[in-house]
Formats: C-alpha cells, sequence, structure tokens
C-alpha cells in the first residue's frame, strides 16, 4: 500500500519534491528503527544480566536456606535430646523421693526434705537395720507357754526370721504372739534350744520361719468396722449411715404394718353377721374392742348407717384416704434409698480411682502400699452400695405386698359392709311384716 502511494504521489509530482521528503521520512523511520533495536537488544543484555543475578543470588539463598534448615533440626535433635534427659531426671527425681518416702514410712525415721541429705540417713539407717537382722544372740526375755503363761527365760533371736526360747517351764521353737511376744511352739524345737544354750551346734535345726514381728503386728491389727469404715472414706460412711436409716425406716414400717394387719378375717365375718342380723350396736361394740385400720372403716361405716346411699360411699372414700398414708409409710423413703445407695456407691468408687490416680502421679507405681487406700475406698464404697440396695429393695417390695393386701383386706370389708346394710335394711320390713 506504501508503495502504491509513493507511486501515485510519484506520478503527480513531476519535480520530484514529494519524492525526496518521503525519503527523508524513510531514512528518520529507519535510523529510529535502529536505535530501536539497539535499545531492545540492549534492555534484552540489561535483562538477562539481571535475570542472572538473580538466579546466583536465588541459588545462594537457597544453600542459605538448606543451611538453617539443617541446622534448625539440629537444634530440634538437641531440644528433644535435653527434654528427654529432663524427663529422666524427673523421673529420677521422683523414684528417688518415692524411695526416700517409703524407706522413712518402713523404717519410722523423720527424712529431712533434702534428698543430697536424706539419702545418707536413709542408707544408714538401712546399713544398721541389716546389721542388727543379721544378729544371732542370746537376750533375757519373757514369752508365752503353750498354755498361755507368761514365763522369763532366755530368747535366742536368729535374725528376725527364727527363734528359741529356754526357760524352767518349758523350751523349744517360738512364734510371734503380737505385740513384740513370743509363744513356744509345742514339742518342736527343745533339742535345738538346747544345743543352742550350751553353744554347740545341734544336729539338726528345727525353727519356726517366720515374718518380721513388725508385720505381723500390722496384720493382727487390721479388720473390724472401724477399720473398714476408715478405709471406705467419706462416702464409704455416708452409704453406712444410710444403711442404718434404711433398716430403721424397714423395722418401723414392718411394726406399723403388723399393726395394721389386726382385725383380720375372723372380726370380718363376726361384724358382717351382726350388722345382717340388724344389731348395728353389737357390730359397732364388736369393732371398738379391736383396733387396725380394717375395723376403723366399718366402724366409721355403721356410724353412718343411717344416711343415704350416697352420703355412706362418701364416708367410705374418706374413711380409706384416711388409712391409706399409715399403711404406705416410709414406702417412697425406701424407694428412694434402693434408687440411690447403687449411685453413691458408684460415686464413692470413682473418687477412690481419683484418689488412686493421684497418688500415682505423685509417687509413681513403687509402693503398693499408698495405692491400696483409694483401690480400698473404690471396692468397700461399690460393695456397701449393693450391700444397702439389695436388701432395701428386697425387704421394701415384701412389705410393699404385705400393705397391698392390708389395703385389698380394708377394700373387700368396705363392701361387704355397704352389702350387709342394705340386706339389713331390705329385711327389716319383712320382718315388720311377718311381726304383725
Amino acid at each position: 500500500m506504501i508503495i502504491a502511494l509513493v507511486t501515485l504521489v510519484h506520478a503527480q509530482s513531476p519535480d520530484g519534491s514529494l519524492d525526496q521528503a518521503y525519503q527523508k521520512e524513510f531514512s528518520y523511520l529507519l535510523a529510529e528503527k535502529k536505535e530501536l533495536e539497539g535499545r531492545l537488544a540492549e534492555v534484552r543484555r540489561e535483562g538477562e544480566t539481571k535475570l542472572d543475578t538473580a538466579d546466583r543470588e536465588l541459588a545462594t539463598l537457597q544453600g542459605r536456606l538448606v543451611s538453617v534448615s539443617r541446622a534448625a533440626d539440629r537444634a530440634e535433635d538437641e531440644f528433644d535430646a535435653l527434654e528427654r534427659e529432663a524427663g529422666s531426671l524427673d523421673d529420677a527425681a521422683t523414684l528417688l523421693s518415692t524411695t526416700l518416702q517409703q524407706g522413712g514410712e518402713t523404717l519410722e525415721l523423720s527424712l529431712p526434705g533434702d534428698a543430697a541429705v536424706a539419702l545418707p540417713l536413709l542408707f544408714d539407717a538401712v546399713a544398721t537395720r541389716i546389721d542388727a537382722a543379721g544378729r544371732a544372740e542370746w537376750s533375757e526375755d519373757q514369752f508365752f507357754l503353750t498354755t498361755g503363761e507368761l514365763v522369763s527365760g532366755r530368747v535366742y533371736r536368729w535374725g528376725q526370721v527364727a527363734s528359741w526360747g529356754i526357760s524352767a517351764a518349758g523350751s523349744g521353737a517360738l512364734a510371734p504372739a503380737g505385740e513384740g511376744r513370743f509363744q513356744l511352739r509345742q514339742s518342736f524345737g527343745a533339742d535345738t534350744a538346747a544345743a543352742l544354750g550350751q553353744g554347740e551346734n545341734p544336729e539338726r535345726l528345727e525353727l519356726q520361719l517366720y515374718e518380721a514381728e513388725k508385720g505381723a503386728e500390722e496384720a493382727e491389727k487390721k479388720g473390724g468396722l472401724v477399720e473398714l469404715l476408715t478405709d471406705a472414706g467419706t462416702m464409704g460412711q455416708v452409704l453406712f449411715a444410710l444403711g442404718c436409716v434404711s433398716a430403721c425406716l424397714v423395722v418401723v414400717r414392718a411394726v406399723s404394718l403388723a399393726f395394721a394387719r389386726r382385725g383380720g378375717q375372723s372380726l370380718v365375718d363376726a361384724t358382717l353377721a351382726q350388722v345382717r342380723g340388724g344389731r348395728l350396736d353389737e357390730a359397732r361394740l364388736l369393732l371398738g374392742r379391736r383396733g387396725g385400720p380394717t375395723a376403723r372403716v366399718m366402724a366409721a361405716i355403721l356410724g353412718h348407717a343411717d344416711r343415704s346411699k350416697d352420703e355412706i360411699d362418701r364416708v367410705v372414700d374418706e374413711a380409706i384416704l384416711k388409712e391409706t398414708p399409715g399403711i404406705d409409710r416410709f414406702a417412697s423413703a425406701l424407694t428412694v434409698i434402693t434408687a440411690g445407695a447403687p449411685l453413691l456407691g458408684l460415686l464413692g468408687t470413682v473418687t477412690g480411682m481419683i484418689a488412686t490416680f493421684e497418688v500415682i502421679t505423685e509417687h509413681g507405681t513403687g509402693n503398693p502400699k499408698l495405692m491400696s487406700a483409694g483401690i480400698a475406698e473404690a471396692l468397700i464404697c461399690t460393695a456397701l452400695g449393693l450391700a444397702v440396695a439389695i436388701p432395701t429393695l428386697l425387704a421394701g417390695n415384701v412389705l410393699a405386698s404385705v400393705g397391698d393386701t392390708i389395703k385389698n383386706r380394708i377394700d373387700r370389708a368396705a363392701l361387704a359392709t355397704l352389702n350387709a346394710l342394705e340386706a339389713a335394711a331390705s329385711a327389716a320390713p319383712l320382718r315388720r311384716v311377718s311381726g304383725d
């Protein structure tokens, strides 16, 4: 298109002035094009240079990042090692504290709080006990004979596992009898005791092995209601008190139902016979001699025998409603105790296990005696909850059945009395007519 335009202009301008102008403009545009191409090449070279520089910097930064990541990994590994070492130190400190506490309780020592001071004292005490436990020597002491008589003599202690006694009344192997005393075994170890007393080696060693005296005394002290309630904790004591309340309510309800059963079928039959015969005064007198809800309901009916049928029905309803609370007395309380005792036992079980885990957290699992308190509380509370709920459930159901029987008897007696009054009222005109 440009060539065609130039040709057209050249054709219209014979003098060539437009051609020269075009040539100048074209030369200028070519120069501008070369300059722009040079600048573009320079910009490209600068961009490539900057890109290379950026790549080198990126590679340097990546290298530094890798180095820093490796350093961070090494620092994290060292931190984990320090944490493990700190955990080991904490476990060792807990073990040391538990050991010192158990040793102090076992040896009955009052150790200071500083472990560095307490540990040598504990080892010295243990060494002293071991030395004393390994001694074999005679001493003047008292022991019981097989008959229970306390005699004085010589006692040969072989550490803390065996003993022999020699006295004028009897000699032989000894066994712990509690409170640091020993008792003679019948016809056992006499030859050994005699040989040891003379400083000779016995031909046959007859001995009675036993545990340490302290352990035997602790075993003898265990047991009894007081110790059981102490081990059960607060919730166990609450359950024991609830059981006592339940037993009292059962007794009171049983006694009240026993009184309510007075006035049985024989009284009802005798009263109905008097009513059918028209002898209402004799019937009231018969009911007044006997107590009980049945007699009172029948007496209330006979006391309003001259009223209309609707009025008598209201009197019957009022009398039965008046007697029902006495028959159902404490039934709801026994139901509540039956439902609540197992839940209280479960609560005691949970609190006991919480106490056990607290001991484990604080002292570890090295000493079972420390954990036994919480476990004992949990199990005793469970047993007490069931021991209260099961008898209360059985007794409550039996007494509820007796109460239902009494209420059914009252209803039948009231209905029979109403029927007897109607029969007597119907027979009265007939007797008057026949008498006339």
